[in-house]
């Protein structure tokens, strides 16, 4: 970020054109009687031969020599002189800037700041800056007073408002912060503009850090909608799993598995973790189809790695109990003569598990007109057999149909794949949970 306008760094590149010796009496007399009155600069001459010396030094980045000279020119300014004192603050700020020494552009600024002969316009700006060095250096009362004196003084660019959002967050005012956050978010979008990521993703961070993970999960949510990326995904999916596990009431495979199945097709699976959770739901539910295909995936695409013999295992043993349970479509027989539909959705679900989509369809349908089954399990994985078979409407209508939690807020993932299926490569989607 640059700390000092560009206005503000003209006047210290601009020395040589303003610092000069005042002529001698009879001449300013002379120049006044024939132009307009101007204001004089009223500098010194050992000031100004330090002050051009010690500006380009600071462009020659030649530190040294700048402090040496700005040692000098101080030296050599006059007490009371305002003209010595606001170019010697000029290029201490600039000598700061160009060292990014933070904690002696605060004071340059501070300096400047308190300078009659700074510019009314360049005053908002300067404060602005001025705070953002206070609260890098967690000073938050000085951030404080130096942003709201910015904007008194006319600035008014939405970064204001996200700065202090960070000052309430950080001084443990977190309804204030995210207030401030809500307002900045929203001019970003009345103005037409992104929001950058990194605001959700610091929202996110502090109210997940709060214990308020139902907040940090729709702030979540609404960083994918303008971001669909693997790794945001990823990260909704994980709040969401881990919020519902440190409720006390763990997800359960038969929810985890639908989860893990959205984090499958969001290509949100980062590592071989994430591959042995998903491999052991499956596992536990008897779902041996789906844990080859994982295992298979997963080697091709390199989460698993060839190190990974723990899996040459799983897969052996899954392929044993796919000869042994015979085909899905034996399960469908069975399923289609059972008094109720129990039967019929885990047909379906092997049916899911296997890719083939209109038989899951199929199925799932069967085993609501049977009844007996819990209703919110069957209508997510038909909306997600419809999902997967490009039938979008009919896929919403099913999701729609969960009420109960947590499926409810899973069919809202699942639908909101639906809505927005594009999904942006994250280099890297790092697995941490």
């Amino acid at each position: 970020m640059t700390f000092v306008s560009k206005a503000a760094l003209a006047a210290t590149l601009g020395l040589g054109a303003t610092l000069a010796i005042a002529p001698p009496a009879d001449a300013q007399r002379k120049k006044a009687e024939a132009a307009p009155a101007a204001p004089q600069v009223q500098v010194g001459e050992a000031f100004r031969v330090a002050a051009l010396a010690a500006d380009a030094a600071i462009k020659a980045k030649d530190f040294a020599t700048a402090d040496q000279q700005i040692a000098a020119a101080q030296a050599a300014a006059v007490a009371g002189n305002v003209d010595e004192a606001y170019f010697l603050a000029q290029l201490k700020v600039g000598l700061a800037q160009a060292k990014n020494d933070r904690p002696a552009m605060a004071t340059a600024l501070d300096a400047l700041l308190a300078s009659p002969k700074l510019a009314a316009a360049e005053r908002g700006t300067l404060l602005y800056n001025r705070g953002v060095l206070a609260l890098d250096q967690k000073q938050p009362d000085v951030a404080l007073r130096n942003f709201e004196a910015a904007r008194a003084a006319g600035y008014a660019d939405p970064e204001l408002d996200l700065r202090l959002a960070q000052i309430n967050i950080q001084g443990g005012k977190l309804d204030a912060g995210i207030a401030a956050m809500e307002k900045v978010v929203a001019a970003k979008k009345a103005a037409g503009q992104p929001v950058p990521p990194q605001w959700y993703d610091y929202t996110i961070s502090q109210l997940y850090k709060a214990n308020r993970s139902v907040e940090a999960g729709q702030w979540a949510r609404r960083q994918l909608t303008e971001y669909p990326t693997q790794a945001n995904w990823r990260k909704v999916l994980i709040l969401f799993r881990d919020r519902t596990d440190n409720k006390g009431a763990a997800l359960g495979n038969q929810a985890r598995v639908d989860v893990l199945r959205l984090m499958r097709d969001t290509k949100s699976l980062a590592d071989q973790n994430d591959y042995r959770e998903y491999v052991q739901a499956t596992q536990d539910l008897g779902l041996p189809h789906e844990t080859v295909a994982l295992i298979d995936e997963g080697r091709s695409t390199g989460k698993i790695p060839a190190s990974a013999t723990v899996f040459n295992g799983l897969k052996t043993s899954a392929q044993g109990q796919v000869a042994s349970y015979g085909s899905a479509a034996s399960l469908e027989t069975r399923a289609k003569a059972a008094p109720n539909g129990k039967a019929a959705a885990a047909a379906g679900n092997v049916y899911l598990a296997t890719g083939n989509n209109a038989k899951a369809v199929e199925l799932f349908q069967l085993a609501l007109q049977k009844g007996g089954v819990d209703a919110d399990e069957v209508n997510t994985r038909l909306g997600i057999a419809f999902a997967r078979a490009g039938q979008a409407p009919q896929a919403k209508e099913s999701f729609a149909k969960v009420t109960a939690a947590p499926r409810n807020e899973i069919a809202t993932f699942w639908t909101l794949y639906v809505d927005q299926p594009r999904i942006v490569a994250s280099t890297p989607v790092v697995g941490n949970n």
